[in-house]
């Protein structure tokens, strides 16, 4: 009896190991290797709450009327009749009015070389704008001019004139301007 009492005792350690102790000591292994993905995701969120305040704080040092130049040079949207009633008010301090508007936002339902090569990673849109204007050349140069320095951002793309015998040109013009997507 006395060699048989550490042959059960040994045999019971072996099996409170196996099915006992190795099971929990797993388990622990998993939570250790949980705990330190967590620990890894709470120093990732730590660096980015970082950034976020360093890029709040540089934000805040932006004037608001600088922030709303920038919103006005590339909008987050379309705003087709905004950039008519701009361009017309800087027509009209020239004397001439905006007519035969036609607005082109690329939706016409023309497959486009870049539709048909793939989907359209820019993070800006564009829409194309024409119009007449009937103007003097000189009044038609400093339009353009005031156009160029607006706060828009805009691209004339094309332009045409004829004149007439009165000494004022009719000018078609054709012009592309941005948006944020």
């Amino acid at each position: 009896m006395r060699q048989i009492m550490p042959i059960i005792f040994i045999l019971a350690a072996i099996a409170l190991f196996f099915f006992y102790t190795n099971p929990q000591f797993q388990a622990l292994k998993l939570n250790l290797a949980d705990q330190s993905k967590i620990v890894e995701a709470n120093d990732k969120a730590a660096k980015l709450r970082a950034v976020r305040q360093s890029l709040t704080d540089d934000r805040k040092k932006i004037a608001q009327e600088d922030v709303d130049k920038i919103v006005k040079m590339l909008p987050d949207g379309v705003e087709n009749v905004g950039l008519i009633i701009d361009i017309d008010n800087i027509a009209s301090k020239y004397g001439m009015r905006i007519r035969n508007t036609k607005v082109n936002d690329g939706s016409s339902g023309k497959a486009t070389s870049a539709a048909i090569a793939g989907p359209d990673s820019k993070k800006y849109g564009t829409i194309s704008l024409s119009f007449s204007v009937s103007s003097t050349y000189e009044n038609f140069i400093a339009f353009l001019k005031d156009l160029e320095a607006s706060q828009r951002l805009v691209d004339v793309t094309a332009l045409t004139f004829t004149s007439n015998k009165e000494g004022r040109y009719e000018f078609n013009v054709t012009l592309q301007t941005y948006w944020l997507k």
